[in-house]
């Protein structure tokens, strides 16, 4: 293990200083260097239904908009969402329908889908003007694809593919069928905080036994991480039984048997997170609580998995048929996708962060969380975020994750101190976002 030299300095291999969180001169680097060049998530697939419906995103100072164009699932425009004559937002909507033409409230310039300009007030006013060239004048296009339900562009034209830059994430994740998902609850808060204090929160477990006692006790879970391409990971290795208390109970049980802890651990997602476990696999869980005792491991795992398809079959949904037990205890519990999005994983769907810097103030961010579970086809998810103003407003919403909240603030607060010289990562259970820390540094340079 790395430990700090005599001298008071830190093994590169493991610190982070402070500066990377707090330095102007960072901020600066991430707006320039960062965000235009990587692929960013900007919404469902499912808010783009039916040829003319859009939905604006902003990245920063650069708004966007992206356009369902026909009926194909290729079938995607995005463009700035930016008037070429004085430069007023084109669509102040967040999403919803378009005729077939865009009109700047400003001067009534128009617009067509593919950003061309279709027409002009006076437009004779510019006859003889070297300037006034409409090929010119059309909006900028913007690369756009899609995976996993998700739509996502990037402001480079020569950045690579998004299916070449989500490697190796796509090989672990697909067989989970994400796209075929659809929200079980999506909440949307402006945070206090940082957006890489909320995506490194989420992206490590070695929290969990400090920071989670509502009703597990995750100390006997070890959670080693790596990197991943760009990308990072982690998973969790039990060490032991969990300590329960779920449901009102006033003390605390040990479990007996691996489908007990199981059973339990299953439960208090259930109960306070509200995801991950959602009503096919609490059913399935109940299930394997009647197995006798003396059941091995292996064979309760796989009672389990059957069960889960069985429930999510006689609930009306579809369960893919190549999310085998092999592909779902291979993925892992949780994947960074760089720079600012978190998927983890489920036999019900996925839960999913994402963090977006506010461009006003380094100190607060807008946050996603989408609980995506696998529904029948006439199931209808929220197709708005509910929305919050800070992290006070949220609580009640899910125990799970204000727990989680409580430590951003206080560290968002904390490595602002001078008595706070940077980061040092557990080399096992933080490597991945040291390695985070490793591509911020390759996009936007060294302080």
């Amino acid at each position: 293990m790395n430990k700090p030299d005599g001298q008071g300095t830190f093994s590169p291999e493991i610190f982070v200083p402070a500066e990377k969180w707090t330095s102007p001169e960072r901020d600066a680097a991430e707006r320039e260097k960062l965000w235009p060049k990587t692929w960013q998530m900007v919404c469902r697939e499912d808010r783009l239904i039916g040829a003319g419906s859009f939905v604006t995103h902003d990245i920063l100072d650069d708004p966007i908009i992206v356009i369902r164009t026909g009926d194909g699932d290729d079938d995607l425009s995005a463009m700035y969402n930016v008037c070429q004559h004085r430069g007023r937002r084109l669509v102040d909507r967040t999403h919803g329908k378009l005729g077939r033409e865009i009109t700047c409230r400003f001067h009534g310039w128009r617009f067509g889908w593919d950003g061309e300009v279709t027409s002009v007030f006076f437009e004779e006013d510019w006859d003889g003007c070297p300037a006034f060239d409409k090929s010119k004048l059309a909006v900028p296009q913007i690369r756009v694809a899609r995976w996993g339900g998700f739509v996502f562009v990037n402001l480079d034209p020569d950045a690579e593919s998004l299916e070449s830059w989500l490697a190796p994430v796509t090989e672990f994740l697909d067989p989970f069928h994400i796209q075929d998902c659809k929200p079980h609850f999506w909440k949307r808060i402006h945070a206090p905080i940082n957006w890489k204090t909320y995506i490194e929160a989420f992206n490590e477990g070695y929290h969990s036994g400090e920071t989670h006692t509502l009703g597990i006790n995750y100390r006997v879970v070890n959670m080693p991480g790596s990197a991943a391409g760009v990308h990072g990971r982690f998973w969790s290795e039990s060490l032991g039984f969990s300590e329960y208390r779920l449901r009102g109970a006033k003390s605390w049980t040990q479990p007996e048997t691996f489908q007990e802890n199981l059973w339990a651990n299953m439960a208090h997602q259930y109960d306070t997170l509200f995801a991950l476990t959602l009503e096919p696999s609490m059913k399935a869980a109940d299930r394997i609580r009647d197995l006798p005792a003396e059941t091995p491991p292996e064979e309760v795992m796989g009672q389990f998995y059957q069960n889960i398809v069985e429930e999510t079959e006689k609930s009306g949904a579809v369960f893919p048929k190549d999310l085998t037990m092999e592909a779902w205890l291979n993925a892992g519990t949780d994947w960074h996708i760089f720079p600012n999005v978190i998927i983890l994983p489920s036999t019900d769907g996925a839960l999913v962060y994402r963090s977006l810097p506010d461009p006003k103030d380094r100190d607060k961010a807008y946050v996603d969380i989408w609980s995506l579970g696998r529904f029948p086809s006439d199931y209808e998810g929220p197709d708005e975020p509910d929305y919050y103003n800070n992290f006070e407003e949220f609580i009640g919403a899910c125990p799970f994750l204000e727990e989680d909240f409580a430590n951003m603030e206080a560290v968002n607060a904390g490595m602002k101190s001078r008595g706070f010289k940077g980061a040092t990562f557990n080399p096992n259970q933080e490597v991945q976002i040291k390695h985070f820390h490793d591509m911020l540094d390759k996009y936007c340079g060294k302080l």
